[in-house]
């Protein structure tokens, strides 16, 4: 990748010395910054997949939950990693505006073969017409991306400030388009997918201009990866296609199983219990460069800064998972019960999943940090395939249920593996030193 080139070497000269105290002195207020950003981003997603469930049918909601997932799935491949490898350069000091137009460039090319990917895979698999697979593709995978790429580079500059803002405006354009949507007596799926064609398109653009103006990205131009940037970019690919398929895939078999109703309880139950890992996610996103810089000396270096994370994200992990447990009830106040009647238990049987991320988060970010990302890749590729076919074999018969469950059992896999990875190269390490 182009962080390999003997011009992007990372070395510690004095400007690069400033970053890395300036990360220890602001990793708080950093986390704070992304933390108001998740809370805003995950709330405003929430609340948009409420409103609209309630809005549209049941059938209607199940389609779009499966449409979300598959956009989710094929995002990763889409982008090629490059919004991984850009957020590596900028910690390691690399000049942004080659940075940024590699990534847009990447966005825009590889989101129009994506949208083509899901059209396929939506003809061969979904009862939806074509034409919203389109719309919704391009908006996920085109204009959603780029703002979260860009979002991602101010994390990568420790500017989460800018971040924020960015992310601030999403929601505005989000709430906005919903609330043109309800009050204009619109309640179908293909509506909607063309209010969110807008919606993503205008909060891209905005989000490319703010961050090419605020770290002189320059103006867009067509810049494409060199070899090694694709080469170093498959590992990302890998890591978060895989990720998602945990997150994801369970929505799209579902759906392809024609279990459309458990579809629709299933995914609002998953966002908000998703929603219960926002400050987990914010340390993680506040602290991923960090890695890169305290993996360039040792993975024991990497290893003790992700342990002292983890007994963070542990403690919390099972307070919001009791709290998830114990409030489920307390949904039924934003979701319609009469359309979507097991939401609730889908929120009680997903309260793991605050603890079996936070176990899982930092010793995979350890392994990237310090150059061991093919290790991670082929964790994540094994419970990926453990849970997918767990799902292929289990969800016809138990549903959602099934989903649930192979949910657990590939995450908990998942985490301990992880740790074991990092464990035993620090022990190889110390016996090498």
């Amino acid at each position: 990748m182009a962080c390999e080139q003997p011009a992007l070497v990372y070395r510690p000269t004095n400007r690069n010395r400033d970053v890395v105290d300036q990360t220890s002195r602001g990793l708080a207020q950093n986390t704070g910054f992304i933390l108001i950003t998740e809370f805003v981003v995950q709330l405003t997603r929430a609340g948009t997949i409420f409103v609209l469930f309630d809005q549209f049918s049941e059938f209607d909601s199940g389609r779009y939950a499966a449409l979300l997932a598959l956009t989710g799935l094929l995002r990763p491949v889409s982008q090629w990693g490059m919004n991984h490898v850009a957020a590596r350069a900028v910690a390691l000091g690399v000049p942004f505006a080659s940075i940024w137009a590699k990534v847009t460039t990447a966005i825009y090319v590889g989101g129009t073969v994506g949208t083509g990917a899901a059209v396929l895979f939506a003809w061969q698999l979904y009862d939806v017409a074509l034409w919203i697979v389109l719309v919704v593709s391009i908006s996920q995978l085109i204009g959603l991306s780029t703002a979260q790429a860009a979002s991602l580079m101010t994390e990568a500059h420790h500017r989460s400030d800018i971040g924020l803002k960015i992310n601030i405006a999403g929601a505005v354009v989000r709430i906005t388009l919903l609330l043109l949507f309800v009050g204009l007596g619109f309640d179908q799926l293909s509506e909607w997918a063309l209010f969110l064609l807008a919606g993503m398109f205008l909060w891209g653009t905005g989000a490319s201009l703010q961050v090419a103006r605020a770290f002189n990205g320059g103006t867009f131009r067509f810049l494409s990866p060199t070899r090694q940037d694709l080469r170093h970019g498959f590992g990302f690919v890998f890591v978060q296609t895989s990720a998602n398929g945990q997150t994801d895939i369970d929505k799209v078999v579902l759906e392809a199983n024609g279990l459309t109703v458990d579809t629709a309880n299933y995914a609002p139950g998953f966002r908000i219990a998703e929603m219960a890992t926002i400050p987990l996610i914010a340390l993680v996103r506040a602290t991923y460069a960090e890695f890169f810089r305290r993996g360039q000396s040792t993975i024991s270096a990497s290893m003790a800064f992700a342990r002292k994370l983890t007994q963070f994200s542990a403690v919390y992990g099972v307070l919001a998972g009791l709290g998830l447990f114990f409030l489920a009830p307390l949904v039924t106040l934003v979701i319609d019960e009469s359309k979507l009647t097991e939401v609730v238990d889908v929120v009680r049987w997903l309260s793991f999943i605050p603890l079996v991320k936070g176990l899982q988060y930092f010793p995979g970010n350890a392994l990237t940090g310090s150059d061991n990302h093919n290790i991670r890749s082929a964790i994540i590729f094994v419970t990926a395939s453990v849970n997918l076919i767990a799902n292929l074999l289990l969800i016809p018969q138990f549903g959602w249920r099934a989903a649930a469950v192979t949910t657990l059992l590939s995450e908990s896999l998942f985490a301990v593996l992880l740790w074991l990875a990092v464990f035993a190269l620090a022990r190889r390490e110390r016996l090498d030193a």
